[in-house]
């Protein structure tokens, strides 16, 4: 009986924790719209103990940003930005590409530049292959190209399928598990009985849509904060 209790107790952690922490991790990681950088290298500087490359932004961003130098030193990467001699303050987006060219993480900056020219130097992460920038605010003039972040559909039908197969798994097994663990009539009736049967389905049902409402609310949840960042 132990044993079964024991198994019981596996079964329930184990599928919370795939539910609720890699199913959703898997499946329900959000993607940035952004799928390629715009921006153009027009110079490389090797230096003794690592490199330096100037780019140009996209041109939509080139009156307020000139130029920007991503310098590699050893294993730290950092950028510095220069902007319109007349601008005070500017809050941009960094997009982050990794060596697959996917968007690892975006990096919001908020600089007091003060008409020196050049912004403050931000490290970056130590998978940043190349970058893009977005600017949201020079000065008092706001921009709307916010980076929006979205889940494809097909990776929300795929979590949905595969949360149902494991909460259907869950629910059978626990039904097992109890049947063991009570014994006598009720093993009998867990196991075999038609009405059993019906109720863990309709269990199962209620879990599963009571996973997907959390999914979903969990999603809307961070698209909401997502797009508000800025």
């Amino acid at each position: 009986m132990v044993g079964w209790v024991l198994l019981l107790a596996v079964v329930v952690c184990f599928s919370g924790y795939l539910v609720a922490g890699v199913l959703p991790r898997a499946f329900l990681a959000l993607r940035y719209t952004v799928k390629q950088s715009y921006d153009r290298c027009i110079k490389r500087v090797y230096e003794v103990n690592g490199q330096s490359l100037v780019f140009e932004p996209e041109i939509k961003w080139r009156k307020i940003v000139k130029q920007y130098v991503i310098s590699e030193r050893k294993d730290k990467k950092q950028l510095m930005i220069k902007v319109d001699k007349d601008l005070s303050y500017i809050v941009y987006d960094v997009v982050i590409f990794n060596c697959r060219d996917e968007v690892s993480t975006v990096l919001k900056v908020n600089d007091y530049v003060g008409g020196s020219g050049y912004g403050k130097v931000v490290d970056l992460p130590e998978e940043t292959s190349y970058i893009t920038i977005h600017v949201l605010r020079a000065d008092n003039k706001r921009f709307e190209d916010h980076l929006t972040a979205k889940i494809p559909a097909g990776k929300v039908f795929k979590f949905l399928l595969v949360n149902a197969l494991v909460v259907i798994m869950e629910t059978v097994w626990i039904k097992i598990c109890l049947s063991h663990i009570l014994g006598g009539v009720f093993k009998e009736s867990f196991v075999l009985d038609g009405e059993g049967l019906l109720m863990s389905l309709a269990v199962a049902g209620v879990l599963i849509l009571l996973n997907s409402i959390v999914a979903i609310i969990a999603l809307a949840i961070r698209k909401r904060s997502f797009t508000n960042k800025g």
